[in-house]
């Protein structure tokens, strides 16, 4: 937050904050892209199937789907020769791919969730498929919607959330008014307005809410907010969400503490 005192007198103080968004729109578009990469990148189901249902239908079929495209090979029974770990190279995640091979080409199953050992499993299933004229049929499947669709929209929710405290706190304005006894926080945003007032009298402290450690310690690290305390035992927070900086946070409260002549409780 970038502080501006707009006006002080012995009975009035008018305080403009604008939050420096930079941080929120980096970790809010990070998220976002998180989620988004996860969904439709790692998000698929992957299926490889043969049969010997008929001996003019002996075939074998990778099929690859995702939100964005599906995709299908299909190979004869006798031009897939077997399955393998490759360990001479890494794939995407770093790992050793699991190859399909035939007669043109070496054909990678991206299995996402599978480590080494499970990949060496699938490939002895393969190759025993193929060995065993008897076995009428194979199916390999993997389906990792199953985790990165939940993973995806939380870390999408999660940088909706930092942008719409953005939205909510485009500006903020605090006046504080000893001749009316009030206190008002009016927050300007995007999406419209927010008024929050209260009585100067009932104001009985001010504290620095820290986001993921003890509000006593302060750190540049951290975001941070300010509560006023009131008599009631309920609080009234400055902005909507932690849009402070240590300093910002610091330089706000004392120039309320020293207006209102209140304590900074931890």
């Amino acid at each position: 937050m970038k502080l501006k005192i707009v006006k002080q007198t012995p009975t009035l103080l008018k305080l403009h904050l604008k939050p420096q968004a930079i941080f929120y729109w980096l970790f809010g578009g990070i998220f976002v892209a998180g989620g988004v990469f996860l969904m439709t990148k790692l998000g698929k189901t992957t299926t490889f199937i043969c049969s010997r249902l008929e001996p003019t239908q002996e075939s074998c079929q990778l099929i690859t789907k995702s939100i964005l495209k599906s995709q299908v090979k299909s190979w004869t029974l006798k031009e897939v020769l077997g399955a393998k770990l490759d360990t001479n190279t890494t794939n995407a995640s770093s790992s050793y791919p699991l190859v399909i091979l035939t007669s043109d080409a070496s054909v990678p199953i991206d299995l996402v969730n599978a480590d080494s050992t499970q990949k060496e499993s699938k490939a002895a299933q393969i190759n025993a498929f193929i060995k065993n004229s008897r076995e009428p049929k194979l199916t390999i499947n993997e389906d990792t919607r199953l985790w990165t669709y939940p993973l995806g929209l939380f870390l999408i929710a999660s940088g909706a959330v930092c942008i719409i405290y953005l939205l909510m706190n485009n500006t903020i304005i605090c006046i504080l008014d000893k001749t009316l006894d009030k206190a008002t926080i009016e927050r300007k945003g995007w999406l419209g307005k927010e008024v929050i007032q209260a009585k100067l009298s009932e104001i009985s402290g001010l504290n620095i809410d820290a986001v993921a450690m003890d509000a006593v310690t302060v750190t540049s690290s951290t975001s941070y907010n300010i509560v006023f305390n009131l008599v009631s035992d309920k609080n009234i927070y400055l902005a909507a969400g932690p849009m402070f900086t240590a300093k910002s946070a610091e330089q706000t409260v004392e120039a309320i503490a020293s207006f209102l002549n209140l304590k900074i409780t931890d």
